[in-house]
C-alpha cells in the first residue's frame, strides 16, 4: 500500500504563487515544491497574545507558537484554510462558527464593534510572504527546512482560556501573553524560528492596530 494514500492532500505551488499539484502531506514538504500555510496571530484582551504551546511528538514540540497555523489542503485556498484551522485548533471543530474572517480592513473594524468577541475569534488577512524557507526542529531532533507560501492574518478576540477547547492532537496548551513575555520566550529560544520571524515583523503592526471606540 502507498505509505502516502492515506495522508492528507496539499497543495504545491510555484515560486510565483500558482498551484501546480497536489501531494501526499510528507512528499510535498520533501519535495522542493512550494507547499502552502497560514499563520495567524490573535491578540486578546489587554495586548495579550494567544500562543500554542506544541505536543512533544510534533515538529517544533513543546515550544511556543503562533494562534493558529496549517498548511493549505489540496482544492483549497488560504483564507478557507485560515478559518477551517483556527475552528479546528481553537475549537475543536473546523466548521465553527466561532471563527470569522473579514474581507477587509474596512469589515474588520465594522466586525470589531458589534460581534460578540467574547465568544468570536475575528481574522484579517494582511500579507502573504513568498517562497519563506522554514527551519523546524522534527521530533526526533533533526532539522527540516520547507519552503512555504505563507499567508498572514491578524487576529482580534475577548474569549477567555477557559472559553476555548483546543485540538488535543495538535496543541498541549492555550495562553496569553504579554509582549513583554513574548519577547522573553524569543530570546530564550523558546519559539520556533517561524514563530520568531512572525513576531518581529509582525508584532508592531498588530499591537498598534486601531480599534473602534
Amino acid at each position: 500500500m502507498d505509505p502516502g494514500a492515506s495522508e492528507e492532500l496539499l497543495n504545491v505551488y510555484d515560486l510565483e504563487g500558482r498551484v501546480v499539484g497536489a501531494q501526499p502531506r510528507r512528499a510535498a514538504k520533501e519535495s522542493g515544491l512550494v507547499v502552502g500555510a497560514v499563520n495567524v496571530l490573535v491578540l486578546g484582551d489587554g495586548g495579550r497574545l494567544l500562543m500554542q504551546r506544541r505536543p512533544a511528538d510534533k515538529e517544533n514540540g513543546g515550544r511556543w507558537d503562533k494562534s493558529v497555523g496549517g498548511h493549505v489542503s489540496a482544492g483549497e485556498d488560504f483564507d478557507t484554510t485560515a478559518v477551517r484551522e483556527g475552528g479546528e485548533e481553537l475549537f475543536d471543530d473546523p466548521a465553527s462558527t466561532q471563527v470569522r474572517l473579514a474581507r477587509d480592513e474596512r469589515e474588520f473594524e465594522a466586525l470589531e464593534a458589534t460581534v460578540d468577541l467574547g465568544r468570536t475569534v475575528l481574522l484579517l488577512r494582511v500579507g502573504l510572504q513568498l517562497a519563506l524557507r522554514d527551519v523546524r526542529v522534527a521530533p526526533d531532533g533533526s532539522l527540516r527546512n520547507v519552503l512555504y507560501h505563507l499567508a498572514l492574518y491578524h487576529g482580534r478576540t475577548a474569549v477567555p482560556i477557559e472559553g476555548f477547547r483546543p485540538q488535543k492532537s495538535e496543541i498541549d496548551e492555550l495562553r496569553y501573553f504579554t509582549p513583554a513575555e513574548v519577547d522573553h520566550l524569543l530570546l530564550g529560544g523558546r519559539m520556533p524560528p517561524n514563530m520568531a520571524f512572525l513576531w518581529l515583523t509582525q508584532a508592531h503592526a498588530l499591537l498598534t492596530r486601531r480599534r473602534p471606540e
